[in-house]
């Protein structure tokens, strides 16, 4: 018997309270193929990426080749001979084939320079090797997914590779691709590579491995000989139950039309034309199939009937009314349901709950009446889905992005098939679901032809959408080339069609046959069933009885989350362990900032002690320091209240101090022009116009990004020098009052100043004033119909529009808001104890320091009056410190900007741990999201929403019309037509 390559003893690993893998032990012979199969979540790829070297566990022992090692990074992997090829492609578009399996490692000459030759001739030497034919010198963005694949192993292979990981390797090809990379497969088995297969199809797993290995729930359930297996043998290993992976397929009873597709022509921002004169119908109880080449406009067409693509040419027909020029909520009312194919930067928030991703699409009473939402509807309405459509780990609060990748699509399809469609569209429903899962969606899908909509499917599994539909289409470079019903398609004509040939009998039959001889080289012949294969069946715990149990649609309602009526006791202790862990990160910065500010004061050669005693405290030792501190709070409290607002819509506006100017001014030249007018009214206006012109100001940026994509950063920025410019003319031309002495406005009417209720301690109606407009603010944010599209907006993906927010609208309607809060800021300071006229040199950086307390805040409209309140302490009382301890005023400044700088780190960290350990768990996998975006993302811990904000860069793309993304269509060539269709094989029905 042969000696393991590799052997894995006891794993185990956690992320927190997430145990991802527990006590695994498996052994991977050379020159076999070892699949490892089972859920999303199961702990498979995390497994994976501890050979690889990209995470340690945390117990347990790899050995390779006989001896314990410790695979520190991919480096030593590398050194090992261990090579991973990703599900997700890790390559350089604008890069050559040679220089992306070379990256990071490249040849160079005796001079130093690179040796492109060199590297072009290793790859050529690789690719006959190895049986991978590619040309060195392509580049990666012109070829076609298939080839693409092969770079990757190409590039695995180039370390003189004698253990191999593919995760999910042909999720994103087509049968004859597929039936290649499997020759290669094994053509390195039968060389002695060790080859460790990761897929979701079990058909495919059990054409080309030797052993399997099933893990559930983190544990090995056992390891077993691929000879006598079946699918169903693997599935039910898998979830812990029977699963059905033949679809029932009733003939369809088809009505009148319910979509009608006419002449649609696209051409994306290339200049190439995806969908060319593209026509269609689907009637009502029918399910409808698009096939073919990921890349030939099957993305286009589903964003372009979901009205999330703008066309050239064609027209729209729903339900018999034409909804051509319909927005995306147009046509959602007209009976659309869409079920995208990227789940997390389409389908979901990953940031927002799981009942703040299901009810955007449903804000009708009781869940939302007059604008405002109703926290016990949504609730109970999403505990109803949860429970329907067995949402698992799920509760209302939970953030959908925590969900494993079948859950988030029960959740997207729960939220669709709620809303009782006409047209039910649905692009790569399974996409990254496991096999427990996809059974569900299946039979979801089927449940929702049976009950009269008509169903567009879109999927690149072919498998899937040849055992779904009724009828067949088949698109090959933007055009429908062939139509299949049930009874006349087959895999073999069908993958033909997808390489641009048109099936014939003859064409049929060699394509069949090309597939018995590819069938022939990828034969599983094992010699020993019984070598080195273990039964190692976990104890099956009272979570895993739970597990297996609770996979059945229709338990009670509350298993699948939160009880219907969870105690007030258990809400209170949620929100305050929320509160404490938002917390951690700004006490933190702040109290690093204050270690770092005190070794300074010793340097300075005076007390921390006493320094910091007079900063913190001296505010409270007399009614005039309170009166201080109040005087500083105000503008604080309602400025962080503006920033909040843009920021978490994802608009970075650093434009509040131009718009607090703009609106100072306009409130002092309110007060002291209409003074004719009773007090009260003057006061009014003056408030009304300082809230317009802080509008106006804010407008205009949002209006340029909206329509023009100016990045709003360099506008606001650019409007904030304006204003300050502007207002210091008026003040020192045009309405100069020679008496202040300053550049300073004439004085408002003494009747139109807020009355103090305590001159002494500073309290008027100026800090009520203020308090209510920071209130309202954190209710329209947390609690309104408006408040829950900004939440959407700043996710910064396309969920917002998804369900029928305008982007457009929503950021001249933030920027306007966040505008007319940071100018009513300004009028209440100049009709305030501290005010009385315009002065220029009125604020210290309000606008800035309003950016600070947000961030340190977390974004919580509710935490920002704490975090206001500790920031005009601090600048109350360092007056009293330079005085009484003689520290320089200055460095209250400088530790303002530690905490700024040390926030904003501690987020980036937090984000991007976050995404690496999710990544790991395999529970999210975040899109487009690339380090070079300069951004802020903060999450509001108290309130539950887990928004974010960041910077414009990816906002901008969000609100220009944007074809669907991806390369040209690429398709194999009509010589490899046979290839195609033969790598399919007979129509089983299964789903793979």
């Amino acid at each position: 018997m042969a000696k393991p390559l590799l052997e894995l003893q006891s794993i185990t690993k956690s992320f927190g309270p997430k145990v991802a893998n527990d006590n695994i032990s498996l052994s991977v012979l050379p020159g076999r193929i070892h699949a490892l199969v089972g859920e999303n979540g199961a702990g498979k790829t995390t497994l994976m990426t501890m050979i690889a070297g990209t995470a340690q566990p945390d117990a347990g022992t790899i050995v390779f080749d006989g001896r314990a090692v410790e695979i520190a990074n991919p480096q030593k992997a590398s050194a090992l001979g261990i090579g991973m090829v990703h599900q997700h492609f890790k390559l350089v578009p604008s890069l050559t084939v040679a220089a992306n399996v070379f990256l990071a490692r490249e040849l160079t000459t005796k001079r130093g320079t690179l040796d492109t030759a060199a590297m072009e001739s290793e790859v050529s030497e690789l690719s006959k090797r190895f049986g991978l034919a590619i040309d060195p010198r392509a580049k990666i963005a012109s070829l076609s997914v298939g080839l693409r694949q092969r770079v990757e192993v190409l590039k695995a292979l180039s370390h003189d590779t004698r253990l191999l990981i593919l995760d999910e390797p042909t999720a994103v090809l087509t049968p004859g691709e597929t039936d290649e990379l499997f020759i290669v497969m094994r053509s390195l088995a039968e060389k002695g590579c060790a080859v460790v297969f990761i897929s979701h199809k079990l058909g495919e797993v059990l054409e080309i491995a030797d052993e399997i290995t099933v893990i559930r729930d983190g544990r090995t359930i056992g390891t077993l000989p691929n000879v006598g297996l079946s699918q169903a043998d693997i599935a039910q290993m898998m979830v812990g139950r029977e699963v059905l992976l033949r679809i029932n397929h009733t003939p369809a009873d088809p009505g009148d039309p319910v979509l009608s597709v006419d002449d649609l022509t696209v051409i994306d921002d290339r200049g190439v034309t995806v969908l060319d004169h593209l026509s269609l119908t689907v009637c009502a109880g029918e399910i409808v199939g698009i096939a073919g080449v990921e890349g030939n406009g099957q993305s286009e067409l589903a964003a372009a009937i979901a009205g999330m693509q703008s066309i050239d040419s064609g027209k729209f027909t729903l339900a018999g009314t034409d909804i051509t020029t319909a927005g995306v909520a147009g046509r959602r009312a007209a009976g659309l349901a869409y079920i995208p194919e990227d789940r997390d930067a389409v389908g979901s928030g990953p940031a927002l709950s799981v009942a703040e991703n299901v009810v955007p699409t449903h804000l009708t009473p009781p869940i939302a009446r007059h604008g405002w939402l109703s926290s016990r509807a949504m609730n109970a309405f999403t505990r109803d889905l949860i429970s329907e459509f067995d949402v698992r780990d799920a509760s209302p609060a939970t953030p959908i992005g925590t969900l494993s990748g079948g859950n988030v699509q029960k959740v997207i399809i729960a939220r669709e098939f709620t809303s009782n469609p006409e047209l039910l569209l649905v692009s790569q429903p399974t996409r990254g679901v496991d096999v427990g899962a996809m059974e569900f969606v299946h039979n979801a899908i089927v449940s929702r032809r049976d009950r009269g909509a008509g169903v567009l499917l879109l999927s690149a599994d072919l498998s899937e959408v040849m055992s779904l539909s009724d009828r067949l289409l088949v698109m090959y470079r933007g055009q429908i080339i062939a139509e299949f019903t049930q009874e006349s398609m087959s895999e073999a004509a069908v993958g033909l069609a997808m390489a641009g040939v048109r099936p014939s009998a003859d064409k049929v039959r060699a394509a069949e046959e090309k597939r018995a001889r590819a069938a022939e080289r990828v034969h599983t012949a094992v010699a020993d069933p019984g070598a080195a294969v273990t039964r190692t069946r976990a104890k099956q715990t009272a979570a895993n009885r739970s597990s297996a149990q609770g996979n059945r649609p229709g338990r009670a309602r509350g298993a699948a989350g939160e009880p219907t009526n969870e105690p007030l006791a258990r809400r209170l202790g949620r929100t305050g362990r929320a509160l404490v862990r938002g917390s951690i990160a700004p006490v933190a910065a702040v109290v690093i900032a204050l270690l770092i500010g005190m070794v300074i004061i010793v340097a300075l050669g005076q007390d921390p002690v006493v320094a910091y005693k007079q900063l913190f405290f001296s505010s409270f030792q007399s009614p005039q320091g309170i009166g201080a501190l109040i005087a500083q709070f105000i503008p604080l409290a309602v400025l962080s209240a503006a920033v909040i607002i843009s920021f978490r819509a994802g608009f970075f506006n650093i434009g509040g101090e131009g718009q607090l100017y703009i609106g100072a001014f306009a409130g002092a030249w309110a007060g002291f022009t209409f003074t004719s007018l009773p007090g009260p009214v003057v006061t009014l206006i003056a408030l009304t116009l300082g809230l317009v012109g802080g509008m106006v100001w804010g407008m205009i940026p949002g209006a340029l990004l909206a329509f023009w994509r100016v990045n709003i950063i360099v506008t606001t920025l650019m409007m904030s020098t304006i204003a300050i410019l502007f207002t210091g003319y008026l003040v020192t031309g045009p309405f100069y009052d020679p008496t202040a002495g300053l550049a300073a406005s004439r004085k408002i009417t003494p009747d139109a100043l807020f009355t103090m209720f305590s001159p002494e301690y500073g309290i008027g109606i100026d800090l009520l004033v203020a308090l209510v407009a920071v209130l309202v603010l954190g209710l329209v944010l947390t609690r309104s119909v408006w408040g829950l599209k900004v939440r959407q907006l700043g996710e910064l993906n396309r969920f917002a529009e998804y369900t029928g927010v305008n982007p457009k609208a929503m950021s001249v309607q933030v920027m306007a808001i966040s505008g007319a809060v940071s100018g009513l800021a300004g009028a209440i300071f100049v009709l305030g104890p501290n005010g009385g006229r315009f002065l220029q040199t009125f604020s210290p950086g309000y606008g800035f320091l309003g950016i600070t307390v947000a961030l340190l805040a977390r974004l919580n409209p509710w935490a920002a009056i704490v975090a206001a309140a500790f920031y005009a302490n601090m600048m109350a009382g360092s007056n009293s410190m330079q005085v009484y301890a003689s520290v320089p005023f200055p460095l209250v400044s400088v530790i303002q900007g530690i905490i700024i700088l040390l926030i904003t780190a501690v987020f980036v960290i937090d984000r991007r741990t976050r995404q690496k350990v999710l990544a790991m768990l395999h529970l999210r996998r975040p899109e487009g999201l690339s380090a070079g975006n300069t951004q802020v993302r903060d999450s509001a811990a108290a309130d539950g929403t887990g928004s974010e904000a960041r910077s414009d860069s990816r906002l901008e793309r969000t609100l220009a019309p944007k074809p669907a993304s991806g390369p040209p269509p690429q398709t194999a060539g009509a010589s490899d037509g046979a290839g195609a269709g033969a790598g399919a094989g007979e129509k089983t029905g299964d789903a793979r």
